[in-house]
């Protein structure tokens, strides 16, 4: 992600002048209101230094006591939340836990495929997270429809018992975690609603390719994958037009299925893509609508 932005100076009070930073370069280093910086001259150029030397180590890390919603929640879900608004080490706070709570957290953690190390202390668990190493959302969400389009392939070709398509859908679930990890830790905001659907897809299509037959997949696979590739494909490129294309196929479709059985299961996923692409494409419309009564002002 690039920060790379124009600013304008305002004017606060009679003689000073301000300027506003940019809130992923603030959140990503953990800035606060009432926070230092060091302003440093360079030649023609200002660097801007956080006083607190941690503030990056801070921010990357994410403090927790395991009590309260934490607790039922448990190790899986609280690793697999961190990961995705993008913390690289949590914190637990294990004081006063009983050997078998704190068994199963451990045990619960070091299962948890997103958790790259767990180091134990006296009071408190240090937890590792993995972190991809490109952190580029769009190129994920093009390995999300890829992913997307080879289940597809594999249960048409090999059937729904297929042994693959799990495999498949693990690795697909794990993609687009990453798309949501990557995309909260640089502020490069998606529809929050979206981020339901990226991380649905993969369990949604899962269902509809084990409850559909073969002639039901002959039937209805290209335009799944048509949807798919549209929407993410949209997403990816920023392209209006693709994401209203998979809204369009997806809302004439449905109305000539059946809502029992698989195909009930494709109505939903339709009615799912339909939903959130009408939202991410609103916007672009408005936009643009604007825009043109502007112009023939």
């Amino acid at each position: 992600m690039s920060l790379n932005s124009t600013r304008r100076i305002q004017r606060l009070g009679g003689s000073s002048l301000i300027v506003t930073l940019p809130k992923q370069w603030a959140k990503k280093l953990g800035l606060k209101v009432g926070d230092e910086l060091m302003i440093l001259e360079e030649g023609d150029h200002l660097k801007l230094i956080p006083s607190d030397n941690n503030a990056v180590k801070k921010a990357e890390t994410v403090s927790i006591k395991y009590n309260g919603i934490a607790k039922i929640a448990g190790p899986k879900i609280i690793s697999d939340c961190a990961f995705i608004h993008g913390y690289k080490k949590i914190t637990i706070n294990i004081k006063g836990l009983d050997d078998i709570t704190y068994s199963q957290l451990v045990k619960g953690l070091d299962e948890n495929d997103k958790v790259e190390n767990v180091t134990e202390g006296i009071d408190s668990l240090e937890v590792e997270l993995l972190s991809p190493q490109e952190e580029d959302p769009n190129k994920f969400i093009k390995e999300l429809n890829s992913r997307l389009q080879e289940m597809i392939d594999v249960a048409i070709n090999e059937g729904s018992v297929s042994k693959d398509l799990e495999k498949i859908r693990k690795e697909a679930e794990d993609i687009s975690m990453t798309v949501l990890r990557i995309s909260k830790r640089e502020g490069e905001q998606l529809d929050a609603i979206s981020y339901g659907l990226i991380i649905s897809l993969p369990n949604l299509v899962f269902s509809y390719l084990v409850a559909a037959n073969k002639e039901q997949l002959n039937k209805n696979s290209q335009t799944l994958k048509m949807v798919i590739s549209d929407l993410l494909g949209g997403i990816a490129s920023n392209s209006g037009r693709r994401i209203l294309n998979a809204v369009k196929i997806a809302s004439e479709t449905k109305s000539l299925l059946k809502n029992e059985g698989s195909d009930g299961i494709l109505i939903s996923l339709f009615s799912i893509i339909e939903s959130i692409g009408t939202k991410l494409i609103c916007p672009a419309i408005i936009e643009e609508n604007e825009v043109s009564n502007f112009r023939e002002d």
